[in-house]
């Protein structure tokens, strides 16, 4: 059975995920904020060489992207649970998913820098303003809007990088405006989340789980499949 994309369902089943496991959810949030927040208070207020600094910098960002692949194996696995119990060893990312996903951020973060520092040589003011705005909006939309599809895709299909992206790009294409929505719920979501700490320690988890149940519904709404209600709600 076809089923569309719906806003307001995907809003629907994220809460209803989150509500039904939402110790397991918080136990994991927590801990992940907490390894986060002591590594960088190590990292930035500890170690005073420079070049421990860097290779800790290097570390953390590899933590964050490990945890943050971690949360998303972690919502798939409570969306499924209906249909098998899961072992904790299930939610852990392969070396190939990190792989990947650590591959495709760098080459994205070494895009935007490429593209600012030409931005600053040119001479024209004006064009300085311009370009840098659009340059800054394309990425913030690319990492907010796409790259968490691309972060799915990896974890769900072992997809590769540059397969993740051609990948979302044809889930997202044909339902555009609905999970434009949903990204203007999301940045709504981060404004209020960053007002406090308590807020993005509840929100950002929310916001992910938002964003996974997405990427789920997109994938059901392209196929003739039946949409089961333990699956997604």
């Amino acid at each position: 059975m076809y089923h569309e994309f719906s806003v307001i369902e995907t809003i629907k089943t994220s809460w209803h995920v989150l509500k039904k496991n939402f110790a397991t959810i918080a136990i994991f949030s927590l801990l992940a904020f907490v390894i986060v927040f002591v590594l960088g208070f190590v990292i930035y207020n500890i170690i005073t060489d420079s070049l421990l600094v860097s290779i800790g910098i290097t570390l953390l960002f590899v933590i964050i992207s490990f945890l943050f692949l971690s949360f998303i194996k972690l919502i798939f696995r409570l969306m499924d649970k209906e249909y098998y119990d899961f072992e904790f060893k299930e939610i852990i990312p392969g070396v190939k998913m990190l792989f990947s996903y650590l591959i495709l951020l760098i080459i994205v973060s070494a895009l935007s820098v490429f593209l600012t520092h030409l931005i600053e040589e040119l001479n024209n003011e004006l064009a300085q303003s311009l370009l840098g705005i659009c340059v800054g909006i394309f990425f913030e939309f690319f990492f907010l809007f796409i790259l968490p599809i691309c972060a799915c895709f990896i974890v769900d299909d072992s997809s590769g990088p540059f397969e993740s992206v051609i990948q979302s790009y044809h889930l997202i294409k044909g339902n555009f405006f609905k999970y434009f929505i949903v990204f203007i719920l999301v940045e709504v979501l981060f404004f209020v989340a960053s007002l406090t700490l308590i807020g993005v320690i509840f929100v950002i988890p929310f916001v992910n789980i938002i964003l996974v149940v997405a990427y789920r519904k997109l994938v059901y709404s392209h196929q003739d499949v039946e949409d089961d209600i333990a699956e997604t709600n």
